[in-house]
């Protein structure tokens, strides 16, 4: 079926889609969205991604009342939205849904991970089944503002830890990265701070909860080898502050997509 050049096609992500001519199944959901929602003819034309800087154009064919499949058809230039050097958030978990705030916002910028943290001043508190079921609500809020800002690479939520293990896996994974930990204490602002040669490494923006680190908190994160960093006189509220935050991190350093 023809589709019309000027009109935005609708945008799935399916995992798996590495190749022209896959035929893929539809889950219940994307069926449910692709016929309800959207309300797709037999043929008509969508673009599929795969979460991993692919994307293809493809078309839509029901096979029955229960059963949808995608046929992978060309593959597209997919334009280049990522940040020249990746971004991490690592934020201590908000009250009720300002987490949920952080990821869509952030995830616009080009965040290219979250690492949800339980500080000791976080009034809410996550753990097992319930921080489970929170980082897979979490997932589709990122994947659906990935979705919506046309993102190349699906950015990644990790579990809930605490402050010292959410840091260590930090270290084991990037050892160059620059943990930025930002305090109104530290000297240092961060329109000063010139970072290092290390281009390929993670930036990682470190975001207290509405009360700030605690005194223990900063030490322990300095001791690990963060960078205390003062970010403004003014007192920002936490989803306020990881949003400015990557906004003014990416002007500073160039860090956008030309």
């Amino acid at each position: 079926m023809k589709h019309d050049k000027g009109k935005r096609l609708p945008r799935f992500l399916l995992e798996h889609c590495n190749s022209v001519g896959q035929v893929l199944d539809l889950s219940d959901d994307l069926m449910h969205y692709a016929s309800r929602v959207l309300r797709l003819r037999e043929g008509e034309a969508l673009r599929v991604w795969n979460g991993k800087g692919c994307e293809y154009h493809a078309t839509i064919h029901y096979v029955s009342k229960k059963l949808a499949q995608i046929q992978v058809g060309e593959r597209l230039a997919l334009r280049n939205t990522e940040l020249n050097r990746p971004v991490h958030v690592l934020q201590a978990l908000p009250e009720g849904d300002k987490m949920d705030w952080v990821l869509e916002k952030c995830t616009e910028l080009g965040v290219a991970g979250f690492h949800p943290v339980q500080a000791q001043r976080s009034v809410v508190k996550l753990e097992g089944e319930r921080a489970n079921k929170r980082q897979a609500h979490w997932e589709r809020v990122v994947l659906a503002a990935s979705l919506q800002s046309e993102r190349g690479q699906m950015a990644q939520v990790e579990p809930v830890r605490t402050l010292s293990a959410a840091l260590e896996h930090v270290a084991l994974t990037w050892p160059n990265a620059h943990v930025l930990w930002f305090t109104p204490q530290a000297e240092l602002a961060l329109r000063k701070w010139t970072p290092q040669a290390s281009p390929g490494e993670p930036l990682i923006i470190c975001v207290g909860p509405e009360g700030g680190w605690s005194p223990e908190e900063t030490d322990a994160a300095t001791q690990l080898g963060a960078l205390p960093l003062n970010f403004s006189q003014r007192v920002l509220r936490t989803e306020t502050f990881a949003v400015a935050c990557t906004a003014q991190l990416t002007a500073l350093l160039n860090l956008e997509a030309h």
